[in-house]
């Protein structure tokens, strides 16, 4: 896939479009406990709405908390939710798409575990608009490439029609006995 071409297009339109083999579902934040090792309070997903397997996307949701600590101090008068904290957000449904794609399935069985992922690199990111308190945003991730060793994913943040971050990011897959 072209990731200039890919880039540029997300700029403005959506990443992806839901296709015929989209699946709706309702994945909470307790069946994304089990796809990936973040806890409180570094979790940074709401839920999963859905999945295609086909397209190897996924669309996951968060709302910005008012109360939410860094909202104090980025910045005063002025809250903005970071940019760092947008990118690790996508980073998670990365993970979740991941894992989920992995296994070749849209739901979290009872004995699913986090598979240890490390972020390897960020080719791209771009925050064209901001993500304030009480934002209810949407967060596209869609695979762009892989191997047995890693996975490349893209990534957009949307509020509404608005595109707030679009990232491109890569992660190795760590071996069992690498840990």
């Amino acid at each position: 896939m072209d990731l200039e071409k890919l880039i540029r297009r997300a700029r403005r339109k959506r990443l992806f479009e839901q296709g015929p083999q989209t699946v709706t579902v309702s994945l909470d934040r307790e069946a994304i406990q089990k796809m990936i090792p973040h806890r409180e309070p570094f979790l940074l997903l709401d839920s999963i709405e859905s999945v295609d397997l086909e397209q190897v996307s996924m669309v996951a949701r968060r709302r910005i908390d008012p109360a939410d600590p860094v909202l104090k101090g980025h910045f005063p008068g002025d809250p903005i939710y970071p940019g760092a904290l947008l990118l690790e957000m996508v980073g998670q449904a990365m993970l979740c798409l991941h894992h989920l794609h992995s296994h070749g399935r849209t739901t979290v069985l009872p004995e699913d575990r986090p598979r240890p992922i490390r972020l390897l690199k960020l080719h791209h990111a771009l925050f064209q608009a901001e993500v304030r308190p009480d934002d209810e945003i949407e967060l596209l991730v869609q695979k762009v490439d892989g191997d047995e060793f890693t996975v490349t994913c893209a990534g957009q943040v949307r509020k509404g029609d608005t595109v707030c971050t679009i990232t491109v990011m890569e992660v190795y897959l760590v071996e069992e006995d690498e840990q």
